[in-house]
């Protein structure tokens, strides 16, 4: 059973985004858990959503250089709130990461309590995507790590190994990435810890 969500409003220094907001923007910083619903300052104006009117909530994570985790909280009224592991400069940050999984456990432990019971929590990318992905990764992996070892014996070189090596590695790597990102849904006691890091 999940730990009942504290009753004092709570506010995380996380990083947000809005949908219509400019490219070069810096994003925005500062969400806020109440008894009753989120809160979040864009532009100078706060703004308030109760969690009755959270309709999904859907995590995802993704980057090429940078892996950035994302929580897209999406509103009745059509809202996005897109919570994010970054900086505000949309960099990867350790602090920012502890807050962004303390402010994800938090918000899904006071909607799991029946605050908002039509919920719908979602996680990954679009399925399309992701065999696109996990089909690729397989592909330059086994073409790195074959035609690496196959170097190696023809030419006797060790930059065949190197190759199979790296090859190795980022099959791993990318293939982590794709692997937490497969379309589900889950329960909000159960959060996709893979997607939190």
């Amino acid at each position: 059973m999940p730990a009942p969500p504290p009753a004092d409003p709570r506010r995380y220094d996380v990083c947000f985004s809005l949908p219509g907001g400019s490219l070069f923007r810096k994003l925005d910083r500062g969400v806020a858990l109440g008894g009753d619903g989120i809160a979040w300052t864009t532009d100078g104006r706060t703004l308030q959503m109760p969690y009755g009117d959270v309709a999904a909530i859907h995590l995802t994570s993704g980057g090429l250089q940078t892996i950035i985790d994302r929580c897209a909280i999406a509103f009745a009224d059509g809202t996005t709130l897109t919570v994010v592991n970054s900086n505000p400069g949309g960099y990867a940050d350790r602090a920012q990461a502890a807050a962004y999984r303390d402010f994800v456990h938090d918000l899904h432990r006071r909607l799991a309590a029946g605050a908002a019971a039509g919920t719908r929590f979602t996680a990954g990318g679009p399925r399309g995507r992701y065999l696109t992905m996990m089909a690729a990764t397989g592909v330059v992996t086994f073409a790195c790590v074959a035609g690496g070892a196959a170097f190696f014996v023809v030419f006797g070189d060790l930059k065949g190994i190197a190759l199979a090596l790296l090859g190795a590695y980022l099959g791993w790597k990318f293939g982590r990435v794709t692997r937490a990102n497969a379309p589900r849904d889950y329960a909000p006691g159960h959060v996709p810890e893979e997607l939190l890091r």
